[in-house]
């Protein structure tokens, strides 16, 4: 579906959980984008860790409500 959307250049399907700053700047990533479900709250909560921290640090990360 985001495919789709003529916003969109290309969607990583199967992308790691974790986004790297190595995979932002092979891919030339300008937006990582996430649907945010209880699911993930509920593993960030209990593992301490947040897949989006280099995103978020370079401010191109965006979640949205699912």
């Amino acid at each position: 579906m985001a495919l789709s959307c003529k916003y969109v250049d290309e969607v990583v399907i199967g992308a790691p959980f974790i986004i790297t700053k190595d995979l932002i700047n092979s891919l030339n990533i300008q937006k990582v984008v996430h649907v945010a479900t209880e699911e993930d709250r509920v593993l960030q909560e209990f593992a301490d860790i947040d897949p989006y921290y280099e995103a978020k640090k370079l401010n191109i990360f965006e979640e949205l409500p699912a």
